[in-house]
């Protein structure tokens, strides 16, 4: 039977109870026997069962009232608690031998309950159960730790975190690469203490709105991985403590250097792309313009023909109006042409030996009429050549009258032309210019065709050579043409193993258009 728990009241309460039970039938026997001499042992009961039951204060409480009853009730003089010699002696007796009692009572009581709860089946299961739970607990939260830090050590990223003043906490594998410091000489500090002041000035600024907003926020930032300059996206979100309160930040660096070079490469290519579609639709705008031109001119003298009735003289300017007009028509279709064929790969050249002088004076010959119109001073000025070009005479004629014709158009009236032609050589240099060319000089000629006409723009002379470019492409412009004829004359001249380039000092200091090809004896 278990130890009774009660409040003092109830302790007190109970023990005054039994003290009150045995006195009584006490002092029923002791109407009938003298207790006090065959059944005084009886007054230990209570003492005893309340030393067992309630503990040692509860039977010390029992041993006085049951003391103090015997006294009044039981020893002479009866009634009263004044005692006599042998009263004293018995009452004595009585509280020795009670104190004897308790004491190993207790003793045996304490023992008692401690056996019992220790030895309870019931609280051994419950003791196993929880040191099963905790020792449980310990290995998940274990395997969770590691698993956290193996993926933090082995993450692309650069994961970090930083207190409330800027001091690193964490530091991954991956921080260590991108900002080429050991997490060593980084934890405890800030960023001041091992970047540059600037950089570590933007990171704590970046922090600082995330630790005053309270919430994750994402910035482009820049940090130095080898000694270059790179571009890091980093996400920075708030650490909170089990109390809700706010102790440091965390941030995610990815580096995104190829990532912003594609993309500053497609915002080029896009700008690109849109400025070439505003130059086709100029070119289609310019060629709808320089077709329906002459187109003109050739419909409205062909109706005044018909009309009959015409003067010798004006029947002759119309069919020269006509004429001129259809020449100019079909060179601009033969322009779109070899366009066309210089962007599918199909424009090829018919190979042969060929003299460069006569086919400069053929191309003077066709332009003199133009020349003389225009009142200007053509000189063609050449050395003897006598080593001839492999290439298109076809095609480098094309390139000779699309130069010579430019000149004369951009030339005012009373100005000059000239025509070099010379031969450059060039001392080759390395082993596989040796190997290449039989002789050990190679040999160019050079044709230069100058003029003292408009000049042109410095901004627009890499774009000189451009297809569908022009310096005025506007329709109101004050020469015509579809801005094709240079690119096809480079085609031409590369095709040829050559090279061409132009000079200008700027506007109304004319121009200079150089052509370099190689001689026969190179090869």
């Amino acid at each position: 039977m278990q130890k009774i728990a009660s409040s003092g009241f109830h302790l007190y309460g109970f023990t005054f109870f039994v003290d009150l039970l045995v006195v009584s039938i006490m002092y029923l026997l002791n109407q009938v026997i003298d207790v006090t001499t065959s059944a005084f042992v009886l007054f230990f009961a209570p003492v005893i069962i309340t030393a067992w039951y309630f503990g040692l204060k509860a039977a010390v409480f029992s041993t006085v009232l049951t003391g103090l009853a015997i006294v009044y009730f039981f020893l002479p003089p009866i009634n009263s608690l004044i005692l006599g010699e042998e009263g004293v002696i018995q009452a004595s007796l009585f509280l020795f031998q009670s104190f004897l009692f308790i004491t190993p009572v207790t003793l045996l009581q304490n023992k008692s309950t401690l056996t019992k709860l220790v030895e309870t089946p019931q609280n051994q299961e419950q003791c196993f159960d929880y040191v099963t739970k905790l020792e449980e607990t310990k290995a998940a939260l274990w395997q969770s730790q590691s698993w956290l830090q193996t993926i933090v050590e082995n993450s692309p990223n650069a994961i970090y975190i930083k207190d409330l003043d800027g001091r690193y906490l964490l530091f991954n594998h991956q921080c260590e690469t991108v900002f080429n410091v050991s997490r060593c000489q980084v934890i405890g500090k800030t960023d001041y203490d091992f970047l540059p002041d600037e950089i570590a000035e933007a990171y704590r600024c970046n922090d600082r709105q995330v630790i005053e907003l309270g919430k994750s926020l994402e910035f482009e930032e820049f940090c130095i991985i080898n000694s270059q300059p790179v571009t890091v996206l980093s996400l920075k979100y708030p650490l909170y403590n089990c109390e809700g309160i706010l102790y440091g930040i965390c941030g995610i660096t990815t580096e995104i250097s190829d990532c912003k070079h594609m993309e500053e490469t497609l915002i080029k290519q896009a700008e690109e792309l849109a400025k070439i579609n505003r130059i086709k639709d100029d070119f289609l705008t310019t060629v709808s313009h320089e077709l329906r031109t002459p187109l003109n001119a050739i419909l409205g003298w062909s109706q005044v023909l018909r009309s009959g009735k015409l003067s010798d003289t004006i029947v002759a300017k119309a069919l020269e109006t006509i004429e001129r007009n259809a020449r100019s028509q079909k060179q601009l279709i033969e322009d779109i042409l070899d366009v066309s064929q210089i962007i599918t790969g199909k424009l090829h050249l018919q190979i042969s030996l060929i003299d460069i002088v006569p086919i400069i004076e053929t191309v003077i010959n066709i332009s003199l009429p133009s020349v003389v119109a225009k009142q200007l001073q053509l000189r063609f000025v050449h050395d003897e050549v006598k080593d001839k070009i492999l290439g298109d005479s076809d095609r480098l004629q094309q390139v000779i009258w699309n130069l010579l014709s430019n000149a004369i158009k951009f030339t005012p009236s009373g100005g000059s032309i000239e025509i070099n032609l010379k031969i450059e050589e060039w001392q080759k240099t390395t082993e596989q210019q040796n190997l290449a060319c039989a002789s050990s000089l190679l040999k160019f000629v050079v044709i230069e065709v100058k003029d003292t006409g408009i000049g042109i723009k410095p901004e627009f002379l890499p774009f000189v050579f451009d297809r569908f470019r022009q310096a005025d492409g506007s329709t109101t412009r004050s020469y015509g043409g579809l801005g094709l004829g240079l690119a096809i004359v480079r085609h031409i001249v590369e095709l040829h193993g050559g090279v061409i380039y132009v000079q200008s000092e700027g506007e109304a200091k004319g121009a200079t258009f150089t052509v370099k090809l190689p001689l026969v004896n190179n090869l």
